[in-house]
């Protein structure tokens, strides 16, 4: 098995289609599609929200040389171009990009059901000490395929 594989292999039970819904943003239903691309050498994690939220799409692959790291390539609505980087373990999947004066975290987590995936986005503005994180929004994803 290649680090590729490694990295890649646990988002196996990733792959579907999941409605996303947001407390913070309620009545909105919004749609997730996660699917292979390359014969399974990467992932397509396509997100639609409705309004005015955070379209996006990314392209995720495997790190080479480094177990269970992801590269993360985003490109949002508003037509953002953000690299991230990712970690994969089971049933936790971690997203973040540290630049200066905006810095992100993703974490969510599979439940047991493999059915309802619950994630929540952070910031960080602050340039002098980047540990200040704001909550942002949280999104459950349910599975509907």
């Amino acid at each position: 098995m290649t680090d590729r594989d490694t990295a890649l292999a646990g988002l196996a039970m990733m792959i579907g289609e999941w409605d996303v819904t947001s407390p913070q943003f309620p009545g909105e239903t919004g749609h997730t599609s996660i699917e292979w691309l390359n014969d399974h050498s990467f992932l397509m994690v396509v997100t639609t929200l409705p309004g005015a939220h955070a379209d996006r799409a990314w392209v995720v692959g495997a790190d080479e040389g480094a177990e269970h790291s992801l590269a993360i390539l985003q490109h949002g609505r508003d037509g953002s171009r953000r690299i991230y980087h990712g970690f994969f373990d089971g049933p936790l999947w971690r997203v973040w990009r540290d630049a200066p004066g905006g810095s992100q975290r993703f974490t969510g987590t599979l439940d047991e059901t493999g059915n309802v995936f619950r994630a929540t986005w952070e910031r960080s503005d602050a340039q002098s000490d980047p540990r200040d994180w704001e909550h942002e929004f949280d999104l459950t994803y349910t599975r509907i395929s």
